[in-house]
């Protein structure tokens, strides 16, 4: 029985094309074996612990903000949008924690004048 080919277009910048080349003429067989090897040998020596999954919303609420970043840095193509709702978050958390900041100024200067006025009797 033959086997099934699905034909399939590829777009190289010339430098990667040229790589390809000099493989498939190298190792004497087409660029398309060239590429089933290349992807073969790339699949089977990842980890498959090591492949990036996206955490879910429950993980992600467990991670503390260096976890957060560990992950970030391991897995730099995360999807496109992911975080957007976590860096709303932690701008309006920042904004609450300046505006408890500022409360606690003013509350520390009036005790700091109501000390410094004179009791007057």
């Amino acid at each position: 029985m033959a086997t099934m080919t699905i034909r399939t277009t590829v777009a190289f910048d010339p430098a990667t094309a040229a790589r390809l080349e000099r493989l498939a003429k190298r190792w004497d067989i087409s660029k398309s074996e060239t590429l089933r090897r290349v992807l073969e040998k790339a699949e089977s020596e990842i980890p498959i612990s090591s492949v990036s999954q996206v955490p879910t919303d429950q993980e992600i609420a467990a991670m503390s903000p260096r976890e957060a970043f560990e992950w970030l840095k391991a897995n730099p193509q995360h999807p496109s949008g992911w975080g957007a709702d976590f860096g709303r978050e932690l701008r309006e958390a920042r904004d609450r924690d300046a505006e408890i900041e500022e409360e606690r100024e003013k509350e520390k200067a009036r005790l700091q004048q109501s000390d410094e006025s004179p009791a007057k009797k």
